[in-house]
């Protein structure tokens, strides 16, 4: 009876360490799991933040084009018509170009759809990331919104005399399009708009960057 029990007490203690072992080792490997998975969704993230910094970039490069451009029409509008072709094909080209912004969000719909942000478990990061994304789409509400707002105004500077002067791309003759009085408006309007820097500020992605690459080291 007593080697009965002294034999059961062992095999119970066996199968309970047996158990203990195998969810130590799982737990470990969950744990191994869970940290792989959340580096490599903040690569995605700083990858993708990283493109988002280049295309404002390209953005803000645009919009001083864009004011450089209007300038020049508006400096030459008395001898336009003796400017190079080339440079008035150019520079209408940027004032009337089609122009859309967005900025990728792809990494942080992931991050929001899986529990990686529960296993970051760092509340900063967390915010930093959320507040750069937050960034991206106010720069590309802005952009857009000055965009629809600049061709509103083009817009209205289209008549019977200016139809057939407006197209964009640059296939306008911006030489007789400024001598209307709405035209001439329309592009002085591009001069007098705010600096690009006002809200094009970068700073919130590249602070997630700096967090994220802090966290990943």
């Amino acid at each position: 009876m007593k080697a009965s029990l002294k034999s059961f007490l062992t095999n119970l203690l066996s199968v309970v360490l047996g158990i203990f072992i195998t969810f130590t080792i799982q737990g470990m490997i969950d744990r191994s799991s869970d940290r792989k998975s959340v580096r490599s969704s903040l690569e995605l993230v700083r990858s993708e933040l990283a493109r988002n910094i280049e295309d404002v970039s390209e953005m803000q490069k645009y919009l001083y084009d864009e004011v450089k451009s209007a300038e020049y029409i508006i400096d030459h509008k008395d001898s336009i018509r003796y400017c190079p072709s080339d440079s008035l094909y150019y520079h209408s080209g940027i004032i009337f170009a089609e122009v859309s912004a967005s900025l990728s969000h792809d990494a942080l719909e992931l991050l929001k759809m899986s529990s990686i942000f529960q296993k970051i478990g760092n509340k900063d990061l967390s915010m930093k990331i959320i507040r750069a994304y937050d960034t991206c789409g106010a720069i590309v509400e802005y952009m857009n919104r000055h965009v629809s707002a600049r061709d509103a105004h083009f817009e209205k500077a289209i008549d019977k005399e200016t139809v057939g002067l407006y197209a964009r791309g640059g296939a306008l003759d911006i030489k007789d399009f400024i001598k209307t009085d709405y035209g001439r408006y329309a592009i002085e309007w591009l001069t007098s708009q705010p600096d690009p820097k006002s809200f094009t500020d970068i700073s919130d992605l590249e602070d997630a960057i700096s967090a994220i690459d802090s966290y990943l080291d």
